[in-house]
């Protein structure tokens, strides 16, 4: 059962017609800590049950106008988010099981103890919760133990410095730097560091929002707003609500969304697609961009007055290369994570040390982690050498062999793909839509290829 503690963070809908038991519930509930709201009918509850996020509703099976049942089954076309208990007399159990296949958590008969409508809500608001964070974690693209930040260097100590100083606060934050540095990881120490940190973290990439559904993704959308939406649906604004949004790639969202993302952080209110009704959400924001969004801007690529609103707390991002201090450390994490939790008997070669912190790594952290993945996957023995590298190490490479030499030892297939894309991308100056059109993949494809390689996304 869920403690007092945690009651003061459930929000309860009560929709009930008896005036003395709707006010009644009202009375005890927010006096055992609960946040509590009230309709007087079928048709004004679903109303607040649009305009507003619930954790738990208590739900009267007979009602005049529209009954219980008929309520439960619109809420649970509009969103699966709240879990729905019934109240109904001894004449209509059948009733109540009835509302149980339509998805009602529990049901309880009439007249209703407290102590026991208590410990159902706990329960109910328990799953609820457990629900959101499920949702939250199934969204989370890496595993929890590669949330770890690591390193030592000036660099990356102010900007863990930062994130301690500016986390318990609620104010936008935005992480510029390149792709592959690592902004998801203080995005979400960020989220570590505040207030929220038990509640859900939501990521969303609006470079792979597609313009047609963008809306409905972060919006969510109502039964019917458009072909094929059989069924309501809650965005990631909802499903952030009490916790934390990440929005990477923000200089990727096309211009008409952009207009209602500043809606939301003027108001905290929205609307879902096909929807007449605001609701409301307590959400913290966290940005980030690998492109200059003061130059998107002057460009007119990207409002200017959604920069200057997400611009409240900038977090600067070092590359690697500015980093060099870190890169043997962070090998020999990723060696140790590659090969559950053991690197003790592993060892990186002087040669292939020189060669990691030589390189420019353009693909920073992920590039850096693929590479030491790939090494220690074809590595025969323990040993991270210089050969097992796709480039070679300063100085003491060796002169080319003369051609037609048997010495020569061709390139595995992946550098040879990874180089090419490189290629393509510097062509096109970064454009993703015209890199998949020369390469002949799709967006999608080219996406997994990049973070497959450790390349800029």
């Amino acid at each position: 059962m869920s403690g007092i503690g945690t009651r003061k963070e459930a929000k309860i809908l009560v929709v009930e017609d008896e005036r003395p038991l709707r006010e009644l519930l009202e009375t005890e509930l927010r006096r055992s800590g609960y946040k509590v709201d009230s309709a007087a009918n079928g048709e004004e509850g679903l109303e607040k049950y649009r305009q507003e996020v619930f954790n738990v509703v208590l739900l009267d099976v007979r009602m005049p106008g529209m009954d219980g049942v008929e309520t439960l089954r619109r809420m649970r076309s509009e969103s699966n988010v709240p879990e729905v208990i019934v109240f109904t007399g001894h004449g209509t159990i059948e009733t109540a099981v009835e509302c149980i296949r339509h998805g009602a958590y529990d049901y309880l008969t009439k007249p209703v103890k407290l102590d026991e409508l208590e410990m159902v809500i706990d329960k109910a608001y328990e799953k609820n919760r457990l629900r959101i964070e499920n949702i939250s974690l199934r969204m989370e693209i890496s595993k929890l133990d590669e949330h770890r930040i690591i390193g030592k260097s000036q660099a990356i100590t102010k900007v863990l410095e930062t994130v301690k100083r500016w986390g318990p606060t609620d104010e936008n934050v935005l992480i510029c730097g390149e792709s592959g540095t690592g902004k998801e990881l203080i995005a979400r120490a960020v989220h570590d560091a505040s207030r929220r940190a038990n509640k859900p973290f939501i990521t969303v990439n609006c470079g792979r929002l597609n313009a047609n559904t963008a809306e409905s993704e972060l919006f969510g959308h109502m039964q019917g707003a458009f072909t094929g939406a059989t069924k309501g649906r809650a965005g990631l604004f909802e499903l952030a609500d009490t916790g934390t949004l990440f929005m990477d790639e923000i200089s990727e969202m096309p211009l008409d969304v952009q207009v209602k993302l500043l809606r939301i952080l003027e108001t905290g209110t929205f609307r879902r697609l096909g929807g007449n009704h605001d609701i409301s959400v307590n959400v913290r924001y966290v940005f980030a961009s690998n492109k200059k969004l003061d130059e998107c801007a002057a460009r007119g690529e990207f409002r200017e007055d959604l920069y200057h609103r997400i611009n409240l707390l900038p977090v600067n991002l070092p590359a690697l290369r500015e980093r060099p201090d870190d890169i043997i450390p962070l090998s020999y994490y990723f060696l140790k994570s590659t090969n559950e939790g053991n690197c003790d008997n592993w060892e990186i070669t002087d040669e292939a040390m020189a060669a990691l912190c030589a390189y420019s790594w353009p693909g920073n952290v992920r590039e850096l982690r693929n590479t030491i993945r790939r090494a220690s996957i074809l590595a025969t023995e323990p040993v991270i050498s210089s050969d097992l590298l796709p480039f070679s190490p300063p100085k003491s490479a060796p002169l080319p062999a003369a051609k037609g030499s048997s010495d020569v030892q061709p390139l595995p297939l992946w550098v040879v793909e990874r180089d090419h894309i490189q290629r393509v991308l510097e062509k096109v100056e970064g454009n993703k839509s015209k890199a998949a059109k020369v390469l002949e993949i799709d967006r999608k494809t080219l996406y997994t290829k990049l973070e497959r390689y450790g390349l800029p996304t």
